[in-house]
């Protein structure tokens, strides 16, 4: 029987595969607007995002960056329909996603998002290449052939290509987290997020992923979110959002969107600013994890 993470990889068996109608329309394609969530209540509670607004556009990568506890881990799940906002909306593809039904949200994170996160999240029994392989055969009806092609190719990109055969408990960290990795970018996603998918890495690799997520980007027209600490990927980032206290911080109280240079043939446009509605006082800073998925 499937659990919550494996609905969420590829959805239910007797799911039907299509998702939701996507009405696109001009605009960002992934758009935050007035987002707030707390945890906790009374004397406890926290605000870890206040009255964010950002939008996003297809074919970009997007670095998301600042302290520990500073809201990154949860703006990345309200904009990515895993954890839902107490205040504002968040547009996707011209739909307000938190206006989905339980079953329609499922079926438009089946179709259209991809995840990337810490604890890697892989199933101890299946080997390296049936990772990527269930995700096609159960999310996207693929035969086993086409299946096991578009694995390897992945797991061949990702250096993994003599590793592919071996199970969790026989791979490091890091080749673990790279094949979290491949389990995304094997899917083909409109939404690709990914919470310190270098984290485990060494620079070599690191840069190999993070490559990997431009070209996700630019080749398939892909739009790229990226919660990191790792200041060695602005050169790859086309904007880059800074967080602090649960807000998106510049030196002037507003919203901007601050653009990163330095990656060959980038042309970025004037930043955009959006102004905050009124302050929400805050309480003590929470330390926030990655979302945690039962496999039973």
């Amino acid at each position: 029987m499937l659990g919550p993470f494996s609905r969420l990889l590829f959805g239910s068996p007797t799911a039907p595969t299509a998702a939701p109608a996507v009405v696109v329309r001009t605009g960002p394609t992934l758009e935050g607007v007035e987002l707030l969530r707390s945890f906790g209540s009374g004397e406890t509670k926290t605000y870890a995002i206040q009255n964010v607004s950002l939008g996003m556009d297809r074919c970009q990568m997007n670095l998301l960056m600042g302290p520990s506890g500073s809201g990154k881990s949860t703006l990345l799940a309200v904009l990515s329909a895993l954890l839902r906002p107490e205040g504002g909306h968040v547009r996707a593809l011209g739909q307000d996603v938190w206006r989905m039904s339980e079953r329609e949200l499922e079926m438009f994170r089946l179709r259209h998002c991809s995840y990337v996160f810490q604890g890697y999240n892989l199933f101890p029994a299946l080997t390296a290449r049936q990772q990527l392989e269930i995700v096609l055969k159960w999310g996207e009806g693929c035969g086993v052939r086409e299946a096991k092609t578009r694995a390897e190719k992945v797991l061949g990109q990702l250096g993994l290509a003599k590793k592919m055969h071996l199970r969790p408990a026989q791979l490091s960290g890091g080749e673990k987290q790279r094949v979290a990795i491949g389990r995304a970018l094997v899917k083909n996603p409109s939404f690709l997020f990914a919470d310190e998918p270098t984290s485990a890495l060494d620079w070599e690799n690191g840069q190999q992923v993070i490559e990997l997520l431009n070209g996700v980007a630019r080749q398939q027209s892909a739009t790229v979110l990226v919660v990191t600490h790792d200041h060695r990927l602005l050169p790859y980032a086309d904007r880059v959002f800074e967080m602090a206290d649960g807000k998106l911080a510049t030196a002037d109280g507003c919203v901007e969107l601050t653009h990163a240079t330095g990656h060959p043939g980038h042309h970025a446009p004037p930043p955009q600013k959006f102004e905050h509605s009124a302050p929400v006082p805050t309480g003590p800073r929470l330390r926030l994890q990655e979302p945690q998925f039962s496999l039973t």
